[in-house]
């Protein structure tokens, strides 16, 4: 029988493999197969001498002797992570890998470019960039950080404000003159409201002098992507509620222009823009570096505030 030591990345894949209730997702997060994760776990089996899944097509179940391995598992993961994150905070260079991930508008417009810049200035450090509008998990999907558009970070990790986030409606100065005029929040039933999401009805929220007033709309056509919102928008299709980090140009150019600009529009995901991070990562440098390379760029608003003045 081989020793426990000679496979104990075994045990890596098993905790991976409880918190995924998937052999499948294990072996994805592993850069493995399922058919190698499927020998990993045999092989464990055959080491501790007991059964610890219980495998059916649909599910996976702890034995007692599983949850007990599981629960050491977790331990033994914790301190070798606590073992890596210590030996690397010692190092004087920033230095190793870092898993980022956003949303593919701002990571294109906004973060895409300061990363080729950050990269510069640290040569020991590479960067893989997960653009996706989903919710992705960073610590499931085992990235380091996550630039989020929220208003309200989850509480056990760590968030970092890098930047306001403000929303507009917008329309081009053609399909403005071509249609009725927008002067008031009921103005808005008469019109296309193009929508970022995939409900044909939606609330927008609107705020001025303290009041909030809720205003229902709809449009023809629903797209979960403000790139794709912007894009029909710049076509004359309708009028958009979009971040004016998107749109900081077209606005500039006039290509568009801003609807009710005394309101405050409350947007889909909040009014911030965050570096989220477990509490543990920040005294790794490559991490720090990175997030304090990012509140420096981000301190001027990152550049796409508003053009109008709301008070006028």
């Amino acid at each position: 029988m081989e020793s426990f030591s000679d496979n104990i990345s075994d045990v890596f894949v098993f905790v991976k493999v409880v918190e995924f209730k998937s052999f499948s997702k294990a072996a994805r997060y592993f850069g493995s197969t399922t058919s190698t994760v499927s020998k990993q776990m045999r092989r464990l089996e055959e080491t501790l001498g007991a059964k610890l899944l219980n495998r059916t097509t649909r599910s996976l179940a702890l034995t007692e002797a599983g949850e007990l391995t599981y629960q050491h598992g977790l331990r033994i993961t914790d301190e070798t992570s606590a073992l890596l994150s210590s030996v690397e905070s010692l190092q004087s260079t920033p230095r190793g890998h870092l898993r980022v991930t956003t949303s593919v508008a701002f990571g294109n417009l906004h973060l895409s470019n300061l990363i080729g810049q950050f990269l510069n200035v640290y040569p020991d450090i590479s960067v893989t960039l997960s653009l996706s509008d989903r919710y992705v998990d960073i610590v499931e999907e085992g990235f380091d950080i996550a630039i989020r558009l929220t208003s309200t970070p989850v509480d056990s990790f760590v968030a970092r404000h890098l930047a306001r986030l403000d929303y507009v409606l917008c329309a081009t100065p053609g399909y403005l003159s071509s249609h009725p005029p927008i002067t008031t929040l009921g103005d808005l039933g008469a019109h296309n409201c193009l929508i970022n999401g995939l409900a044909r009805n939606v609330t927008w929220r609107f705020l001025r002098d303290g009041e909030v007033t809720d205003v229902r709309v709809a449009g023809r056509f629903c797209v979960n992507s403000s790139e794709s919102v912007r894009q029909a928008v710049l076509e004359g299709a309708g009028i958009g509620l979009l971040p004016t980090f998107s749109i900081a140009e077209d606005l500039r150019t006039g290509s568009l222009s801003v609807i009710l600009p005394k309101y405050v529009v409350e947007g889909t995901f909040g009014n911030s823009i965050h570096a989220i991070f477990l509490p543990s990562k920040f005294s790794v440098p490559k991490l720090r570096v990175f997030v304090d390379f990012l509140v420096e760029k981000f301190k001027d608003g990152g550049g796409w505030a508003p053009s109008h003045d709301r008070n006028d």
